[in-house]
């Protein structure tokens, strides 16, 4: 594996963690509320869960969010 594809594998993974943690802690648990969140589709959030790449906007809010959320 190239340095490229194990960067991308890591910084999945961590926003993966992130994701999880921001559904379960702040979200109730619930794709729903995480996907209105994020403003983003209950299928995308979903697909991110079944280990679909986040597009750069997408890790960008998601990391914002926690941010936010997470803080408190």
């Amino acid at each position: 594996m190239n340095e490229t594809a194990r960067t991308e594998k890591n910084d999945t993974s961590k926003n993966l963690a992130l994701l999880k943690k921001l559904k379960e802690q702040v979200f109730e648990s619930s794709n729903e509320k995480l996907a209105l969140a994020l403003g983003r589709p209950v299928s995308e959030i979903e697909a991110w869960f079944g280990g679909e790449e986040f597009d750069e906007d997408a890790e960008m809010k998601l990391i914002n969010l926690a941010e936010q959320r997470l803080a408190e």
